[in-house]
């Protein structure tokens, strides 16, 4: 038989209120076992403390970035909406551009639209590239709004003498009733051609003119009562129905010069002015010789 050389280990037991002890010895096996326990106890404990550190860490992180997408979805939300705002503003003043050109009588360079950059690739929320891709067609809308009103400032300044003595305002403040062209004739009951605007305002509101020139003419004409003509050198304005004629003939007239006051004289059914805009002796459509104040040239 092999002799067991394994040692184990004793348990001693010492009471306070007694002198004598009490050892337990506890054989070598014994003691590989309680060992082992002890082991596999330890390890199941570390094992079930990192995994619940794991499933915190897992279950954090799925919250950390709900509120990040939370929050990046706030922010996306405000950039479509400033970007919203920035294509309104981009429309008015491409509209005013319009305006510019036509009051300077030349074309506007046909649009183009070709964006685009490597940035693009960057993004990859669907929205947020959209909105990447708007913000540089945009921008480059602008760009193109920002060269055509440079070029139209430098036509302006060079002709500033044809744009001063071309209609551009409204003659009077007040409602337009009647536009240019065919309609029924409020006397008559007929379709005739209409060969100006009504404007209708109280008896008496200031009438001025729509741009430079001299008086050509003044008087009564017909069905239009007490009326003003003013040459200005291309164009011919008229002001009829006026109550009262406040300049003479040969005047020199400067634009928003006050030339009368609005009345019913002549053939009418109520207060309001008969505006008219010549070209070479013919009627043209006034509307297209009214901009708003801020286009005017001074």
């Amino acid at each position: 038989m092999k002799k067991n050389n394994a040692k184990g280990f004793s348990i001693i037991f010492a009471p306070e209120d007694s002198s004598r002890s009490i050892r337990i010895k506890v054989g070598g096996r014994i003691a590989k076992l309680v060992s082992l326990i002890l082991g596999v106890f330890i390890l199941l404990n570390v094992a079930v403390l990192a995994w619940n550190i794991v499933m915190i860490n897992n279950n954090t992180e799925p919250i950390r970035l709900k509120k990040a997408k939370r929050q990046l979805m706030s922010e996306v939300s405000i950039i479509r909406d400033r970007l919203d705002s920035l294509k309104t503003a981009s429309k008015s003043v491409s509209i005013q551009t319009e305006q510019l050109y036509a009051l300077a009588d030349i074309n506007k360079p046909p649009k183009e639209f070709a964006v685009g950059g490597p940035q693009l690739k960057d993004f990859s929320e669907p929205r947020l590239n959209n909105i990447a891709f708007e913000i540089d067609s945009l921008l480059y809308v602008l760009e193109n709004e920002f060269h055509a009103l440079k070029k139209t400032e430098k036509y302006i300044q060079k002709n500033k003498k044809v744009l001063r003595h071309t209609p551009s305002i409204i003659p009077m403040h007040g409602y337009i009733t009647s536009g240019f062209g065919r309609r029924l004739d409020p006397i008559t009951g007929k379709w005739a051609f209409h060969e100006g605007l009504d404007i209708v305002a109280t008896k008496g509101t200031p009438i001025h003119a729509s741009a430079d020139g001299r008086v050509k003419f003044t008087g009564r004409m017909g069905g239009f009562g007490k009326v003003v003509i003013i040459d200005h050198i291309w164009y011919e304005t008229r002001y009829g129905h006026l109550d009262e004629i406040l300049v003479a003939k040969g005047k020199k007239i400067s634009r928003g010069s006050k030339i009368g006051t609005c009345g019913r004289s002549g053939r009418t059914t109520g207060i309001h002015l008969h505006y008219e805009v010549r070209v070479a002796g013919k009627p043209v459509n006034p509307m297209n010789f009214i901009l708003p104040e801020r286009f005017v040239v001074d």
